[in-house]
């Protein structure tokens, strides 16, 4: 979506609903900026003689539309318009991963937040003209009215009818949308409340993932989301999946390879499928490289922005339930190393080489599944995994989101969010290898149509 005129900007926040709790956007936006100016390891590089005049003429846009803002999720609206600026994934809002008690907290003020609405009559509904309708996830679990319902953010209201999720109630609101050209733009609230920018493509039948009610949807390949899955296809093919890189994940990766360890020394060929793996813990994904490994695995390094911000985000990080012991040393040396160098870049891994002292026979030939949703410490997974000689990349583009990474974060004010940035700069950047915005592109592309699996056990088996 792109940065929003001012005239729009004037029509959607020239005063906030009542139903909501009230904040000091400007204030708000004020803190926002002062973070990111000061922690975001991408700053300079994205502010610079180049770009500090538009940079300078977006603070100046966002700055004065928030004074008129007083609705939380309203005002994160604008916050999240103004972040687009550094096109990065790797700054966030999103809800309190740090504090499990101070997130119940928050947790309670976001759903105080969500409106509810009186639902006229369904007959009413289904017999209105244009978009108004009745509508369905993909997944399933709600149905919504998506109603004419105007305030001075939004023309139309996404209404929960019914729900599968006791995470919602029927009549709260779940959409808040305007009409732009082909799409309708606005906030969608997520199972934590938390307001996420949209913009959701229309069709006669459809609003984004949103398919209007008895009319067909078309429904790709479902990915398995377990955490860890592991099946044997053919006494030619295995197939192992892994949904997410995250520390927390880290045993049931390493147990899944110990699991299949018989197996991955006898059969040909590996599918390893990674598609909507957004990342996590470098480590976690430690017990996979030696079945991949055919030569030197080489690693650029990366610095850290050494600010009191990130030394405290990185010492809440350090005090991890369940974080390998090597892992909590190399953060604490980290820390000091921080603390003696603020407001600098400091080395936070030195480029590095890895070998092993045999190549495993087995797997012979290994094909990763990828998506769109590949992000993050998939993304610097797969960039090793591309030296190896076993390995071919089937699927569709990565995200692009790794140049700047190992996010950290903080409070906003007087909202019940947490503002993520990234700490570390790659060097890759420097030497002209940066990915942000770009991806990782697959060897071999497959459409969503296509049974993902099926080609690649049909690759790997001609």
């Amino acid at each position: 979506m792109k940065l929003l005129t001012t005239a729009t900007l004037f029509i959607l926040f020239n005063c906030a609903d009542a139903y909501a709790q009230t904040c000091n956007c400007n204030q708000e936006l004020t803190d926002v900026k002062n973070k990111i100016e000061k922690n975001y390891a991408g700053y300079q590089d994205k502010v610079n003689n180049k770009t500090r005049k538009a940079y300078d003429q977006h603070n100046k846009l966002a700055l004065q539309q928030s004074k008129s803002i007083t609705n939380p999720a309203y005002c994160l609206y604008l916050i999240n318009d103004w972040l687009r600026f550094f096109k990065d994934g790797h700054i966030q809002i999103g809800r309190d991963r740090i504090s499990k008690e101070k997130e119940k907290v928050d947790l309670q003020k976001r759903i105080s937040n969500i409106e509810s609405l009186k639902l006229p009559e369904l007959t009413e509904i289904r017999g209105a003209n244009g978009i108004v309708g009745i509508y369905g996830d993909k997944d399933s679990i709600f149905r919504i009215a998506l109603i004419k319902s105007k305030n001075t953010f939004r023309e139309y209201a996404g209404v929960v009818i019914s729900s599968k999720s006791d995470k919602w109630l029927p009549g709260q609101v779940m959409l808040e949308l305007k009409s732009g050209k082909d799409t309708l733009n606005g906030i969608m609230y997520d199972k934590f409340y938390i307001p996420l920018t949209v913009s959701l493509p229309v069709t006669e039948n459809s609003l984004g993932s949103w398919q209007r009610e008895e009319t067909e949807r078309f429904i790709p390949e479902v990915v398995n989301e377990a955490a860890v899955a592991g099946k044997l296809l053919s006494e030619k093919t295995l197939y192992l999946k892994i949904s997410s890189f995250n520390q927390n994940n880290a045993r049931n990766i390493d147990s899944l390879f110990k699991a299949n360890k018989t197996n991955l020394n006898r059969i040909p060929n590996l599918i390893l499928d990674l598609r909507n793996n957004g990342g996590g813990a470098d480590f976690s994904y430690k017990p996979i490289l030696p079945y991949l490994y055919t030569n030197t695995f080489k690693t650029i390094g990366a610095d850290v922005q050494a600010t009191d911000d990130n030394i405290a985000g990185w010492a809440g990080v350090a005090t991890t339930d369940g974080l390998p012991a090597d892992q909590k040393t190399f953060i604490n040396e980290v820390i000091d190393k921080m603390k003696r160098n603020k407001g600098t870049l400091v080395s936070f891994a030195e480029d590095q080489t890895s070998t092993f002292d045999s190549v495993i026979t087995y797997p012979k030939k290994i094909i990763i599944l990828i998506n769109r949703q590949c992000g993050s410490t998939t993304e610097e997974f797969l960039l090793l995994a591309k030296q190896s000689t076993k390995v071919t990349l089937m699927g569709q583009q990565t995200a692009g989101v790794l140049d700047y990474a190992n996010m950290r974060g903080a409070e906003f004010s007087g909202i019940p969010y947490m503002l993520y940035w990234a700490t570390s700069r790659s060097r890759r950047i420097d030497q002209g290898m940066a990915i942000d915005n770009v991806g990782i592109k697959p060897q071999k592309t497959l459409k969503l149509e296509q049974d993902w699996v099926k080609e690649a056990q049909s690759d790997l088996e001609d």
